[in-house]
């Protein structure tokens, strides 16, 4: 084994609803509301998709994932020869890191965000440079402040995950002004759908000034897709042709092929699951203790509390099950009723 592999652990999701009810002893329902799902669900299209293909679970999927890329391609306006899709972004991720990294190779990225960056730059036995947060949110001068010769990757996630914060186009293209223009930038946009901020950087834009700049998008998130496993980088043609060397060669089977095209084609489903999501998040920030909120553009809400523990368990009470941190909990935006019972715990709870 590689002795790297020491240093890490093995993903681990929260308990289970039946493990919760069985550990504190709670009767009726409970909510997951711990892992950013949308619980609207995808689109019905969605579900017609699936059964219309159910006859063709023995055959391997077309590889490379032609139909869906083509409908990206469409959707986004950018040549399907830059469009990579993966098992989720987790797979896309660990294609990049694997087909970029070497030993004593650096990623640069920020503490407090999505893992998997940290953990595939291990694996590949790279450093990493983990920048302190700003106020919350990514520190983009102090994260272009450690970009060296020996800097491979630099892993930006906006919005960000576990905090929901995001910059701006103006903040993000103030840096891309200024990150050698060799070094990939990385800009993962797995919440881009939920965003309602007019200011939010258009990254199609401006991968069109730097070719450095790349892009991750899911289905997973918004489109309510978790469960198929597709998500996709956009990225220069030059880099794509390497990583799909890395890619395995059927590693998004057809019925999450199938899914992703009836979701991306029910755009009017997709609005309305953003504009639910932006309703019930401003419920959160109406709060008189909203300042101890990150401000979210997300289907998440963080809150920094000095009891992380006791706030989890205190919601877990009401029925909901969040996502603990050691400097607060992560709730994921639910239907109404769920997000009213949050409400009224964290009304009465002293963060």
């Amino acid at each position: 084994m590689k002795k790297q592999i020491e240093q890490l652990s093995a993903y681990q999701p929260g308990l289970s609803p039946r493990a919760l009810k069985e550990q504190y002893g709670i009767e009726g329902e409970l909510y997951k509301l711990a892992s950013n799902e949308n619980l609207y669900g995808p689109s019905p299209k969605v579900k017609e998709a699936i059964k219309n293909h159910l006859d063709e679970l023995q055959f391997y999927p077309e590889t490379g994932s032609p139909l869906i890329k083509e409908a990206i391609s469409k959707h986004l306006n950018v040549d399907p020869a830059r469009i990579l899709f993966g098992a989720g972004l987790d797979e896309v991720i660990l294609m990049i890191s694997r087909a970029v990294l070497t030993a004593g190779d650096k990623i640069v990225t920020s503490e407090m965000t999505f893992g998997q960056y940290y953990h595939n730059a291990i694996v590949e036995s790279a450093d990493v440079v983990q920048v302190p947060l700003k106020e919350g949110g990514f520190d983009l001068e102090g994260i272009l402040s450690e970009v060296d010769d020996n800097t491979k990757l630099v892993w930006l996630c906006n919005p960000n995950n576990p905090t929901g914060t995001y910059f701006t186009h103006n903040e993000l293209k103030s840096f891309l002004e200024r990150v050698p223009s060799h070094i990939p930038v990385i800009i993962d946009e797995a919440y881009v759908e939920f965003v309602t901020a007019e200011d939010f950087p258009n990254s199609l834009a401006l991968q069109e000034a730097f070719s450095n700049a790349f892009l991750l998008r899911t289905f997973s998130k918004a489109y309510g897709l978790a469960g198929m496993r597709i998500g996709y980088v956009v990225a220069a043609q030059e880099a794509i042709e390497k990583w799909n060397i890395i890619r395995p060669p059927f590693n998004v089977g057809r019925l999450s092929e199938h899914a992703a095209l009836a979701a991306l084609a029910d755009q009017d489903y997709l609005t309305s699951i953003r504009e639910k999501n932006a309703r019930e998040r401003t419920k959160f920030f109406n709060l008189v203790k909203s300042d101890r909120l990150n401000p979210s553009q997300t289907n998440f809400i963080f809150v920094h509390t000095s009891k992380p523990h006791e706030l989890y368990e205190a919601l877990l009470k009401v029925g909901c099950i969040t996502r603990e941190f050691p400097n607060g909990v992560r709730i994921t935006i639910g239907f109404p009723e769920q997000n009213d019972k949050m409400i009224e715990v964290l009304n009465n709870f002293n963060l």
